[in-house]
């Protein structure tokens, strides 16, 4: 048992494949503090005000295969609603969906971690967990290993790095935490404007289309969340 992660408090959007893989009491079984389990998506999302845990988690299917269970466009919608709420809760999706522009809109729209479940087990979601409280973000591997079908940065990580002014870093690293450009002004203590200004230079420097791609490019670089994120 992973005693380490007694403290983490867990929700669970429940869905086929969570509940197949008895994925709350295995979760428990890692030392996980599994607070709440519903298939309800309001219920879920209202839950997550009232009683926030650290990570919600959330098993969603193709839009076509979501008979039963939260569809992946119903995640979305959930994730904006969260992020309109500002609610401080890390989202991880558990899903067999691989087009990338879903998964970027899901990261766009307040996503921390995005698992495929193809060989999937509880011990991997535990230690997914725990990733995110850290304050990490959790990017397919299929993904980082083709960038969403654009070449990854070529020049060696301190060249590229050193083309960017020490705000950019900074800056880089926020957005490599998830955070909105408001958060980041708030952290910087500099104008939300000055913040879109950078991450503009930023898009320009690493090649990047969006905001999910250049915290795909910042993974490849090696650049961490602050801690403080």
């Amino acid at each position: 048992m992973a005693t380490n992660q007694a403290a983490i408090r867990v929700s669970i959007l429940e869905g086929p494949w969570a509940a197949w893989e008895s994925l709350a009491d295995g979760l428990r079984g890692e030392g996980v503090a599994v607070t709440s389990v519903t298939r309800d998506v309001r219920l879920f999302l209202d839950g997550l005000g009232t009683d926030p845990p650290q990570v919600a988690v959330m098993d969603v299917e193709g839009d076509s295969e979501a008979a039963v269970g939260c569809s992946v466009t119903e995640g979305i919608n959930l994730l904006r609603e969260a992020r309109k709420r500002r609610l401080e809760v890390r989202m991880l999706l558990l899903s067999a969906v691989s087009a990338p522009e879903i998964i970027s809109q899901c990261f766009d729209e307040g996503a921390s971690g995005y698992l495929f479940r193809k060989g999937l087990g509880t011990s991997a979601v535990s230690s997914a967990i725990n990733s995110l409280v850290r304050g990490e973000r959790l990017f397919p591997v299929q993904l980082l290993r083709n960038d969403f079908e654009h070449p990854p940065v070529t020049s060696p990580t301190a060249s590229v790095l050193l083309a960017l002014t020490q705000r950019e870093r900074e800056v880089l690293a926020y957005v490599a935490g998830g955070a909105d450009n408001l958060k980041i002004a708030a952290h910087l203590q500099i104008a939300e404007r000055t913040v879109k200004s950078h991450v503009t230079q930023l898009y320009r420097k690493l090649g990047a289309e969006n905001r999910t791609q250049l915290a795909l490019r910042a993974c490849h670089l090696g650049v961490r969340p602050p801690p403080d994120l």
